[in-house]
C-alpha cells in the first residue's frame, strides 16, 4: 500500500477554526506533498483553477518534476433529482472530468451517489448518522435507479478509457453500505468500484466498512489531529489494514484530514500514523 493524500487535506473549504489554513492552489500543493512524506494526490476538481489542457498538462509537468503520482480526481456531482435533464447535466459534468483525468494520467475518478438535499443543516445530518429523507413524493428505490442509469452511462465511458469510478461511501443514499451495494450491483460494470470512506460510517462502522472491503478501488484514512471540525471519530487503522491486506489491497491510503491542527503537522503526522499501522498488520 502507497500513501498519499486528498488535496482537500491541504485546504478545506473555509470551515474556519483551523490553524495554517490558507488559500492554496494545487500547484503549490503538489510542491508540499513530497515534503509531508506523501506518494501521490488525489486532486479535488472544485480546485481546478482551469479545465484548459494547458493548465492540466501544468498540473501534470508539476507531478512530474516531483516524482509524485496523481492517482484520482475528485469529482463533486449528484445524480439525485426528479428532473432527468439535471441528470443528464451531471453525467455530462462526470464524462467530461474522466477526460481530464484521462489527460493527466489518473486511474481513479472518485464519485458520489447523491443526496436528497432534504436536510440542510450538516449538524443535524450528522445526529441522522448522514440519513435523509427522500424528496416529497419518491421513494430512496427511485434514487437509486437514477444512480445506476447515470452510472452505466459514465461506466461504459470509463472502462473505454480504463479509468475507475470509485463510489464513495457519503451521506445521502450511501450513508450505508447497503446503499453503495445497491447501486454497485444495479450498474454491474468493472468500471465502478468503491472508494471506502474510514470516516463516514458513523454507527457500526467496521461491519459496514467489512460489507465493502472486497470491491475497494480507493481507501480514505480520515483524521483529525487537533480535534474534528465536525467530529471526530476514534479510527482503528491496524484492524482496517488488516482488513483491506485479507482482501490483497494494494492500492492508495488517501489522507482526508479534517481536524483542527495546522496541515502542516498534521498531514505528516498521519502519514506516520499510517506506515506504522501497515507494519503492524
Amino acid at each position: 500500500m502507497r500513501i498519499g493524500s486528498s488535496s482537500y487535506s491541504f485546504k478545506r473549504f473555509d470551515y474556519g477554526g483551523t490553524e495554517g489554513e490558507r488559500e492554496r492552489t494545487l500547484l503549490e500543493i503538489i510542491d508540499l506533498a513530497p515534503e509531508y512524506g506523501l506518494d501521490g494526490l488525489e486532486l479535488l476538481a472544485v480546485q481546478f483553477a482551469s479545465e484548459d489542457r494547458e493548465y492540466i498538462n501544468e498540473l501534470k509537468q508539476k507531478a512530474v518534476a516531483n516524482a509524485l503520482d496523481i492517482y484520482a480526481l475528485s469529482l463533486h456531482h449528484d445524480f439525485v433529482n426528479p428532473d432527468p435533464e439535471i441528470r443528464r447535466q451531471q453525467v455530462d459534468l462526470v464524462l467530461r472530468w474522466l477526460g481530464h483525468a484521462e489527460a493527466l494520467g489518473a486511474p481513479m475518478v472518485r464519485v458520489f451517489g447523491g443526496r436528497w438535499g432534504t436536510v440542510s443543516n450538516f449538524t443535524e445530518l450528522m445526529a441522522r448518522n448522514g440519513l435523509e429523507d427522500p424528496l416529497s413524493g419518491h421513494a430512496y428505490e427511485e434514487g437509486i435507479e437514477w444512480n445506476v442509469e447515470a452510472f452505466k452511462q459514465c461506466a461504459r465511458r470509463a472502462e473505454e478509457l480504463g479509468i475507475v469510478l470509485a463510489l464513495e461511501n457519503h451521506w445521502g443514499l450511501t450513508y450505508s453500505a447497503q446503499g453503495v451495494l445497491d447501486i454497485l450491483s444495479g450498474v454491474d460494470s468493472p468500471a465502478l468500484k468503491v472508494a471506502l470512506d474510514c470516516g463516514n460510517f458513523l454507527e457500526n462502522m467496521y461491519e459496514q466498512l467489512s460489507m465493502l472491503v472486497e470491491h475497494t478501488a480507493l481507501v480514505h484514512a480520515k483524521c483529525y489531529h487537533g480535534g474534528g471540525i465536525f467530529y471526530t471519530l476514534d479510527i482503528d487503522y491496524p484492524r482496517i489494514i488488516r482488513m483491506l491486506k485479507d482482501v490483497a489491497y494494494n492500492g492508495y491510503l488517501s489522507i482526508e484530514y479534517e481536524g483542527k491542527a495546522d496541515p502542516a503537522t498534521a498531514i505528516p503526522a498521519q502519514v506516520q500514523l499510517l506506515e506504522q499501522a501497515i507494519r503492524m498488520s
